[in-house]
């Protein structure tokens, strides 16, 4: 008998009162909900902005639709959500200023020389994502084995973007970004079209950027959800900096070259979240397991689940600032788990909702994690069932944590 088995076998003869064996409740499936069932929304409606108020749930995310007057964006998660809400009026400052006489004249002088001198360099690397899964519902399947090598679903090194620097158009594009308070690497289709389309012809145009910005108002309010540091270092450094940066303190946690390269050329992490993430490992300060989590981060395959890891970065942070120390990050399947210091196994859940489906069923009934305490955090609600289920099978649940 291993050693979790016998861990587990003393631990549950120690605690049969709480009946760690209890029966199950039968799967669910992911339900529509209405607005107010999530934590932490926005306002339902504001300017220049409706949310549709049915939503379904897909990989405990809610699948949100932002009505804008520039267009229709999806949001997966509420997080995601909130970033494309602040991210409205930004997109609309970027409309005036398209408009303006600055922009008409060097966006009519620019129609020559973007095919000509930048060719391919300057198209929109933001595409509308079709046929992406939808939450991380994923992580949740298969996850009775830990965690091999994973692989990059993107390959690395987008020759564009370093075309675009050497044009100077990335710097333009990190200048206006910051001008109006947004991520210069942002996925939303609405507003990166038109960050790239004012970058564009300020170059090519022969306009200076300075005089580009002149034309504008003060920005609006920050629509980029990342630390003050990581905003920063987004909108000063260009893109090869950033990686250096990253890779640099990756290596520090002695995470081997492969698995840097691997989780840095995830075209998912964007500079901006790529940044997020190392800053947040740092924050945490764990060495052990570090380089598992980083193997696991680097198999993300949509931006919804690189953009999880980042918080479960966070809320490990948090849960460390109530006493009970990470002392090593773990990788119980496809997603990462923390282990304390007085022996429990914590699990942050950046999720909308957590339904009790089969995968979260068998996640909760697995017996090889340790006999310490088990802990979620989740940051939206448990459905009913699947709160009757995780507490039937000795897990302990936090609901609505917030994210600093």
């Amino acid at each position: 008998m291993n050693r979790f088995a016998s861990t587990f076998v003393l631990a549950a003869i120690a605690f049969a009162s709480v009946s760690l064996h209890a029966a199950s409740p039968v799967v669910e499936p992911e339900p529509t909900l209405k607005l107010d069932a999530f934590h932490g929304l926005p306002p339902a409606t504001g300017v220049g902005y409706r949310i549709e108020p049915t939503v379904p749930v897909s990989g405990f995310h809610g699948q949100f639709v932002v009505h804008t007057d520039l267009g229709d964006v999806p949001a997966d998660g509420v997080g995601m959500l909130r970033q494309r809400v602040a991210e409205v009026g930004p997109a609309a400052q970027l409309q005036q200023m398209s408009q303006s006489d600055v922009f008409v004249d060097a966006l009519s002088r620019s129609a020559g020389a973007t095919a000509g001198a930048i060719g391919k360099a300057v198209a929109n690397p933001v595409d509308t994502a079709k046929a992406v899964p939808a939450g991380v519902g994923r992580f949740f399947k298969s996850i009775g084995q830990s965690v091999g090598d994973a692989t990059s679903s993107v390959a690395g090194g987008d020759t564009t973007e370093a075309a675009k620097d050497a044009l100077g158009v990335n710097k333009a594009k990190r200048q206006l970004a910051q001008k109006v308070g947004i991520d210069p690497y942002t996925t939303n289709p609405i507003l990166a079209k038109r960050l790239d389309t004012l970058a564009n012809a300020a170059f090519a145009g022969g306009v200076t950027i300075d005089v580009a910005l002149a034309v504008t108002t003060a920005g609006v309010g920050t629509a980029i959800s990342v630390t003050k540091t990581v905003s920063n270092m987004a909108w000063e450094l260009p893109p090869e900096d950033v990686r250096a940066r990253n890779d640099k303190d990756l290596a520090g946690f002695d995470i081997a070259p492969g698995t840097r390269n691997q989780l840095l050329g995830n075209d998912w992490y964007t500079p901006t979240l790529a940044l997020a993430l190392v800053e947040e490992l740092k924050g945490l300060g764990v060495r052990k397991g570090s380089s598992a989590f980083a193997t696991l981060a680097a198999g993300a395959e949509t931006e919804t689940e690189a953009r999880f890891f980042i918080a479960q970065l966070a809320m490990a942070r948090a849960f460390a600032k109530g006493g009970d120390a990470i002392v090593a990050i773990e990788a119980p399947g496809k997603l990462a788990a923390f282990r304390t210091a007085k022996g429990g196994l914590f699990v942050p859940a950046p999720l909308d909702y957590l339904s009790w489906t089969e995968g979260v069923k068998t996640f909760a009934e697995r017996k090889d994690l340790g006999a310490g305490a088990r802990i979620v955090w989740l940051t939206g609600r448990f459905s009913p069932t699947a709160s009757k289920g995780l507490k039937a099978n000795g897990w302990t649940l936090r609901e609505d944590v917030v994210l600093k």
